[in-house]
Order: C-alpha cells, then structure tokens, then sequence
C-alpha cells in the first residue's frame, strides 16, 4: 500500500534514504561517533532490505531512522510516518451514497449521517442497538478507500479506531448538540453534514474551539485561563484573534494558568503576542546552526515564491545567499555568530502578576520552546511533567530523497547549546512536577496561585 507507484525496490529506497541523511541531517556526525553500531546496523537492514517490500519495507526504513532517536526525523510514504506495529485487519462495507444520505437526511438518530472531518467524509450507520459503524465516504490519503470502516462506535460510549496503519486504538466518544462527534483519546473531532443540525455555523464553530481546546475563560475573579493546544501554522489566526479578544481580560486577571498540554508545537509565531504579558525586557535565545545543502535552498525558495508580492525578501535573500557560499557547512543567520543572542520585549503595560504554565510529555517542540522562554521570567511556574523533548534539532521539512511517493522529515539546524544543555529525549523540567494523584491540574494550579 505504501509509495505503490515507485519504481524502487526495498534496497533502492534503504540506500537513497541512507545518502540523504548522511548528508544532510544536522547531527548525523555528532550521532554516529561510535561508528560500529551504526555501520552493523545498515548492514543489517541493507541485507533485510532485499527480501522485502510494502509495509515491511517501511519497518526496515523506520527502524534506520529510529537509529537516531530525533523525534524530528523520521520516514514515510505520501505524508504519513512508517509504523512499527503490525496493524490490523482491513474491514469495508458496501455502499450507495445517494441511497445512504436519502435514508439518513429525516433520521432522528444523533449519530446516524455524514461527517466530516480533515481529510475525510464518513459515513455513520447504525448495525444494531449497540454499534454504529463509521466507514468512508472519500478521504484525500491515498491509504483509505470508500466504504474502509475507520471506526466504530458502541453505545457505552466507547469507540474503537482505525489508524493508518490499521491497528486500533480505543478510547471514549462524547456527541454535542451543536452537531459535533469527538473522540478525545485520537483527537478527531467531526461535524455533521447531513442532517443538518439546528444551530449556526457560528454557534457550531465556538463549540468546535472549545472542545479542540483554544479558548479564555475566568476561573475566578482573580484568575483566567487560556488554553492552547497547538502551535501549528493552520491555528496562527485563531490563537491571535482569542488574545486580541481577551486583552482586557487577560491584563487585569491577577493570575494567568497557560494550558499548553497536549501541544505538539508547530511554529514560535504563535506566542508571540504573549511574550509581553509573560516576560521581562529581554529574552535570552539559544542560537542555531544550519546546515547549508540544495534541499534546504529550494525549501526556501518555495517558502519565498509563496509570499505575497509585496513582501519583502531581503532577509530570506541573505540566507540563501550565505547558504549557497557554504553548501556542506554549518552556516549561523544571526549578526554576532554567538551561540546565545538577546531578543528585546516590550512588557505590557498591565499583566498579570503570577503566571502558571500547565505541560506534560506532549508538549513538543515549538510550545517547549515557549517553555524555555517563560522559565526565564521571575514570575512564571512551569507545573506538571518534563514535556516531550524534541528541541535540539528543529525547522524540520518533509522531503523527496529519490523515489516517487517516499518522504523524510528531516531538521535543517542544531542548536548551539550543544552538548552542555541537551532536550531531546529528556524534556524541559517543571518547576512543581505533578504526580498521578493530582487528578485536576487545572483546580491544583488555581488552589496554587490563589492560597
């Protein structure tokens, strides 16, 4: 099922993923030092690699890259990370969609329809008292086909799940009025299309907002809360319209709880309109070299093209430049070539006085950042548990490496806090860890702030 329409064999793919990551991957040196394991290991795979093919190929291609544990590298086919489990059955219904929408159009049954969420439509039919199956209607991965069953739903409230790579994962469903299913433990949520239910989009959109998690609320009079489970691209105007709207609200709460549980991170954008509520003058960041290779210049160019045209592009003209006189080399953007360079914050005029950032082992990358940036602050707590550790090697893209329908994801810099201060595989630590008898960290962080 994976790359089906490549020309290369196992071995091919081995061998071109291997030239790829050697020669470009920022810490293939300092990770190989001890060359013997690494040259048994693709040895191994290499002698592996010629028997094999599909789904066992991309074992073979993900256990190279697990080689480095860099949760910032890794391997897969049309846009999807390779798995090591050994997935599951492939389960399909057969379906007339005209005839399933006409039935379900008058339907009464709040889970019976057509959903949709990113990526997909799904159909929901009820098969007895107990169980509803969800099956797909179309979905934009080439992995999935009409009428595949991607989960099903039990009456209890349970639900079972179909991965990618099929295996299932389980967990707990909840069904609001407004017309939306969500299954927390895979973070999926879907809207109902048809019927339509009897609420505004607008209605249906806040909803949606809440239960994915952005939002600001008063806890108390004293205290807020702002939740923020992701950094990524897709979410930049939603996390600045929530704080431009709650600005006032933000500035006179004496006390301020930052929910980033659960944020894999995505782009340092995304807080940047915190930093004046949470800092102080100055920001102390930890320098980063890239590595200057061809793949990375034609990153950047598709990056420049996609501006809009008034935009300037002297600053990315000036890297490419000096990535380009320095092709193999590590190249630093910044004017002093320092491995810590000082960022100027204007604070704001009014903030809040004490400020508690909720974080737990799924807090990555980006959103660790803003961790290690709110650490600095004389009046901000980190609570919880040391957070993913994915930091020292970061501004990852995903790449062709030479055969059609295969990608890696691969870093472009190291930090250069390296060695002495490494993240990755270890997390930022919290200032007060939380323990697992602490079963409200929200409630815990309001009795802290307030008693």
């Amino acid at each position: 099922m994976y790359a089906q329409q490549s020309s290369c064999n196992c071995t091919i793919v081995l061998e071109k993923l291997i030239k790829k990551v050697e020669t470009e991957y920022p810490g293939f040196t300092v990770k190989t030092r001890e060359r013997f394991p690494y040259e048994e290991l693709t040895k191994n795979l290499i002698s592996k690699a010629k028997n094999v093919d599909g789904l066992d190929c991309g074992k073979i291609l993900k256990m190279y890259t697990d080689f480095f544990r860099d949760p910032h590298l890794w391997v897969g086919s049309n846009g999807t990370p390779f798995s090591s489990n050994s997935g599951g059955n492939s389960e399909s219904v057969t379906f007339d969609i005209r005839d399933f929408q006409d039935k379900v159009k008058m339907t009464k049954d709040v889970l019976e329809g057509v959903w949709s969420t990113e990526g997909y439509k799904i159909g929901i039919k009820k098969l007895s008292e107990n169980e509803y199956t969800g099956f797909i209607i179309n979905a934009k991965s080439m992995l999935w086909r009409a009428g595949d069953i991607k989960f099903k739903l039990f009456r209890d409230s349970s639900f079972e799940y179909a991965l990618l790579d099929r295996s299932k994962k389980n967990g707990r469903y909840k069904i609001y009025k407004e017309g939306i299913l969500f299954m927390d433990e895979v973070g999926v949520a879907l809207i109902k299309e048809v019927p339509l239910p009897l609420v505004s989009v607008a209605q249906q959109k806040e909803k949606l907002r809440e239960i994915a998690g952005f939002y600001f609320k008063k806890l108390s009079t004293k205290t807020s809360i702002l939740k923020l489970p992701s950094f990524e691209y897709q979410h930049l105007k939603e996390i600045d319209e929530l704080i431009l709207q709650n600005r006032t609200n933000i500035e006179e709460s004496e006390n301020l709880i930052i929910d980033l549980r659960g944020n894999p991170g995505g782009t340092t954008d995304a807080y940047q309109k915190l930093l004046p509520y949470i800092s102080g003058k100055s920001v102390r960041n930890t320098g980063a070299e890239f590595l200057a290779t061809q793949t990375y210049i034609n990153n950047l160019l598709v990056y420049k093209n996609s501006l809009d045209k008034n935009t300037s592009t002297e600053g990315i003209d000036k890297q490419i430049d000096k990535l380009r006189g320095n092709l193999g080399s590590f190249v630093n953007f910044t004017d002093t070539g320092k491995p810590v360079y000082i960022e100027q914050i204007e604070p704001a005029a009014k903030s809040p006085r004490n400020i508690v950032v909720l974080a737990d082992k799924a807090t990555g990358s980006s959103a660790e950042y803003f961790l290690f940036i709110a650490k600095q602050s004389k009046k901000v707590k980190v609570i919880g548990k040391p957070s993913y550790g994915a930091l020292d090697y970061g501004n990852a893209y995903l790449v062709d490496f030479g055969c059609p329908g295969y990608q890696v994801f691969m870093p472009t810099y190291r930090a250069m806090r390296l060695p002495d201060y490494p993240i990755d595989n270890i997390g930022i630590q919290p200032d007060l860890y939380m323990d697992s008898s602490v079963k409200d960290w929200v409630e815990f962080a309001l009795r802290y702030l307030e008693e």
